[in-house]
C-alpha cells in the first residue's frame, strides 16, 4: 500500500522520523505477542483462556449476527457537555466495573448467553425497551448520550438486511468465494452496500473492525486472502495514543484546544484523523507487522495512557521511544463512526 499525505496549509504535520522510530520498535518484537481473536487472551503463562463473558463461545450460532450488530454500535461512548469532553461511559457487569468498548461487549455477550436474539428480523421490529435490554448492566438500561440514536440504528439495520432477503451469514459465504474476499467485504461496506450503521465513514473504522472479529475468531468466517491489506483503525484511543507518542504534531492554535478538551469542527476532526490513519498505517508498513498486531498493540496501549487520569509511562510498552505529549487527547466531535 502507498501512502500518500498532502496538503497547502495543514493542521498537522508527519512526524516521519518518529514513524520510523516506533516502527523499528515494532518490528523486534515477537510476532505472536498481540494480536486479538476475538474469542480468549493469553494469561500470564501464556495460555489462551477463553474470555466467556466479553464474546461468543466457539461456534455459538449467533457468532456471525452477534458481531454485525456489536460493531455497529462501537462509537461514542463518552459524555459531553456545551463545552466538550466530560467522561469515559463507565458500567458495572458481572460485578466488575467496564467502561467503552469493553461495556458494550460484555452487556452484548451476556444478552446472547441468556438466550436473546441478535436475527435482522428481531431488529426490524425490536421496541426501545427491548434494545435497552440488550445493553444493560447490573444496574439498568446503559445511559446512552444519543440512545435514540443508537436504537433508530438498529432498527434500521435489522429492516434493510430484511428487505435484501440475505443473511450476514449469506453475505460472508458470497464475498468468501471471490479472490480478495477482505477487499469485496469492505468495499461493500460491510458486505451489504448502504447498510445503516456502516455507512458513512470514508475510513471505514466499523467495518474493518467487523472484518478484523470475522477474520481473527477461531472459526475463522471471513477468509482473507493471504496478499490482502488491512487499512488502519483509527478511533478515539489511537488518536489519543497516536498524538502522546508524537506521530503526527498539531498546529500550535489546535492543540489548544484538543488539550483543552473542547468540541473541535469537522475539518479539525477530519484532519487530525487521516493524518493519524496514514501516520499509523506508514508505521504498520514500516514495521512489517500485520495491522491486527499493531493496532492490538496501540490498543492494549491505552491502557496505561488513559482519559481521565495521569499516563502509567513506565509501564506502558512504548515508554522508551514515546514523546510523552502525555497533554494532549482526542478531537471532541461526536460522530457515529468511531
Amino acid at each position: 500500500m502507498v501512502f500518500l499525505y498532502q496538503k497547502e496549509r495543514s493542521l498537522t504535520t508527519i512526524n516521519y522520523d518518529q514513524i520510523q522510530k516506533v516502527a523499528d520498535f515494532i518490528r523486534k518484537m515477537p510476532a505472536s505477542k498481540h494480536g486479538m481473536n476475538f474469542y480468549s487472551f493469553k494469561n500470564k503463562n501464556g495460555v489462551d483462556v477463553p474470555a466467556l463473558d466479553m464474546h461468543p463461545p466457539l461456534n455459538h450460532p449467533q457468532t456471525i449476527n452477534f458481531f454485525f450488530f456489536v460493531c455497529m454500535h462501537m462509537y461514542g461512548f463518552w459524555y459531553g457537555d456545551h463545552i466538550g469532553y466530560v467522561s469515559p461511559m463507565y458500567g458495572t457487569v458481572n460485578g466488575k466495573e467496564c467502561k467503552g468498548a469493553d461495556l458494550i461487549m460484555k452487556c452484548a455477550t451476556k444478552f446472547l448467553n441468556a438466550g436473546g436474539d441478535f436475527s435482522p428480523e428481531y431488529f426490524a421490529r425490536i421496541t426501545p425497551k427491548e434494545f435497552a435490554e440488550i445493553f444493560s448492566d447490573d444496574n439498568g438500561p446503559i445511559v446512552f448520550p444519543d440512545f435514540e440514536m443508537r436504537y433508530k440504528l438498529t432498527r434500521a439495520y435489522g429492516e434493510f438486511l430484511c428487505r435484501t432477503g440475505i443473511s450476514p451469514l449469506d453475505g460472508i459465504e458470497n464475498v468468501n468465494k471471490y479472490e480478495r474476499p477482505l477487499e469485496m467485504f469492505l468495499e461493500g461496506t460491510g458486505i451489504f452496500p448502504g447498510a445503516p450503521g456502516y455507512i458513512g465513514d470514508p475510513l471505514l473504522k466499523k467495518n474493518t473492525l467487523l472484518a478484523m472479529a470475522l477474520a481473527n475468531r477461531p472459526e475463522h468466517f471471513l477468509k482473507v486472502g493471504p496478499d490482502e491489506e488491512w487499512p488502519p483503525i483509527v478511533d478515539y484511543h489511537l488518536m489519543r495514543l497516536a498524538l502522546r507518542l508524537g506521530l503526527i504534531e498539531l498546529d500550535p492554535l489546535v492543540a489548544k484546544v484538543i488539550i483543552e478538551r473542547v468540541w473541535v469542527n469537522e475539518e479539525t476532526e477530519n484532519e487530525i484523523r487521516n493524518a493519524v490513519f496514514f501516520a499509523v498505517g506508514a508505521v504498520i508498513a514500516e514495521s512489517g507487522k500485520t495491522m491486527s498486531f499493531v493496532d492490538h498493540l496501540l490498543w492494549s496501549g491505552r491502557k496505561y495512557c488513559p482519559e481521565m487520569t495521569e499516563p502509567e509511562c513506565q509501564k506502558c510498552v512504548f515508554c522508551d521511544i514515546c514523546e510523552k505529549h502525555t497533554e494532549l487527547f482526542q478531537p471532541v466531535f461526536r460522530t457515529t463512526a468511531y
